[in-house]
């Protein structure tokens, strides 16, 4: 029997956590156009939030599509618009790179790891 397109579901994970004023979402698995979605419902409910600063750590994420891409872009305007910074955590290919190729690094803030992210935070 052949497998279906659509009943294959790519691994994917986000979840949020508080350090201080600072909210870290953090996502693994693939960031694509199925469970884009996911991720910026996950990232909308952090704004809604109200943290001073939002990161999203992409450090676990094996791919980054386009969808996923589009969802940082909403989600930095988003996060501008309601007054909160937003900053990326990824240093590995499958993020950085498209990031880059983008010019989204130039957009927001990108940091390569948690610990950079945290140190530049407003208010800790």
């Amino acid at each position: 029997m052949a497998s279906d397109i659509n009943d294959n579901t790519t691994p994917f994970n986000a979840v949020a956590k508080w350090s201080g004023r600072t909210l870290f979402v953090t996502a693994t698995g693939e960031i694509e156009l199925v469970n884009s979605p996911q991720l910026e419902s996950v990232l909308n409910q952090a704004l809604a939030d109200e943290p001073e600063v939002l990161v999203l750590d992409i450090m676990d994420v094996t791919f980054l599509s386009s969808a996923g891409l589009a969802v940082l872009v909403r989600a930095h305007r988003d996060a501008d618009a309601a007054g909160t910074e937003f900053r990326v955590v990824a240093a590995n290919a499958a993020t950085l790179r498209p990031i880059q190729l983008m010019g989204l690094d130039q957009e927001f803030d990108v940091f390569a790891d948690r610990d950079d992210a945290l140190s530049g935070a407003r208010g800790l």
